[in-house]
């Protein structure tokens, strides 16, 4: 079920932002012509539920520390 394949990229450490990001470029590039755009979706959501976190969006992106 595609609700538990977007949980578990959450459990993963993903935000939301980023798994709505990361399906649209992995859809775009895994998509064979003919198949269901659904099936691509399911297929690059179920890789990110059970591969290792990606570094991140932009590769200048700096993890910022709360204020004290």
């Amino acid at each position: 079920m595609r609700s538990d394949q977007i949980h578990s990229a959450i459990a993963r450490g993903i935000s939301r932002y980023e798994i709505c990001q990361l399906v649209s470029k992995g859809v775009r590039v895994m998509h064979k012509s003919g198949s269901r755009y659904e099936d691509s979706i399911n297929d690059v959501l179920e890789y990110l539920g059970t591969h290792k976190k990606p570094e991140g969006m932009h590769p200048a992106a700096v993890e910022l520390k709360p204020a004290a």
